[in-house]
């Protein structure tokens, strides 16, 4: 697990839903848009200056790269066989809590819609479906030398917390877990960047 802090890294989050993306609108309900002024969909440029679906006020971020693993004894054998299942990526984001939108994309609005799972077309996901090449979120990760983009993949947003400090500062963590090999790029330029997730690699 790598830690960044906030000030070294950019962060972008899409949807994987290649026409639409989502908004929170200021009575904090959740709407499917084209492109999404939060977070915009899968098309769309990834621009780290100016462009829509940068996490702001990022104090801190934790990249963890691993594989889940399974242990298959051998008789005789005092060591077991660390057979690997799936690789899985957790990206954990703590911000200056600025907004509404992750409290309300996790926890629901005020028709009860929680956009956890991302989009499926044109309606926030229930979470009851087989995942697709739609699921989730993408997260573009930029270093702060702009040397390469990593990205994840069909992340789910799997814990939401908010922190009060003595002084009154608010905090939220997010944390995003995907089961799909990440991905690599040099640049916002890269071609592949905003792609679809082919279903082989799900």
């Amino acid at each position: 697990m790598a830690y960044y802090l906030g000030k070294d890294v950019g962060v972008i989050v899409h949807t994987e839903e290649q026409s639409n993306g989502i908004t929170v609108t200021a009575a904090n309900a959740i709407t499917v848009a084209n492109p999404g002024a939060n977070i915009p969909a899968a098309s769309c440029s990834v621009d780290f200056d100016s462009g829509h679906g940068i996490v702001t006020n990022l104090t801190g971020l934790d990249l963890g790269i691993g594989t889940n693993d399974e242990d298959v004894s051998f008789m005789g054998v005092n060591t077991p066989l660390k057979a690997e299942i799936r690789k899985e990526t957790t990206v954990t984001l703590t911000k200056k809590k600025n907004s509404t939108l992750f409290d309300v994309l996790f926890s629901g609005d005020t028709s009860d819609n929680v956009a956890r799972w991302g989009l499926t077309g044109s309606s926030v996901r229930d979470g009851l479906t087989e995942p697709d090449t739609t699921f989730g979120y993408r997260l573009f990760i930029q270093l702060k030398g702009a040397a390469e983009i990593f990205s994840i993949r069909n992340a789910q947003m799997n814990a939401h917390t908010i922190s009060l400090n003595a002084d009154g500062t608010q905090e939220e963590t997010v944390e995003f877990v995907s089961q799909v090999n990440p991905v690599i790029f040099a640049a916002t330029t890269s071609a592949g960047l905003t792609s679809g997730t082919a279903a082989g690699d799900l």
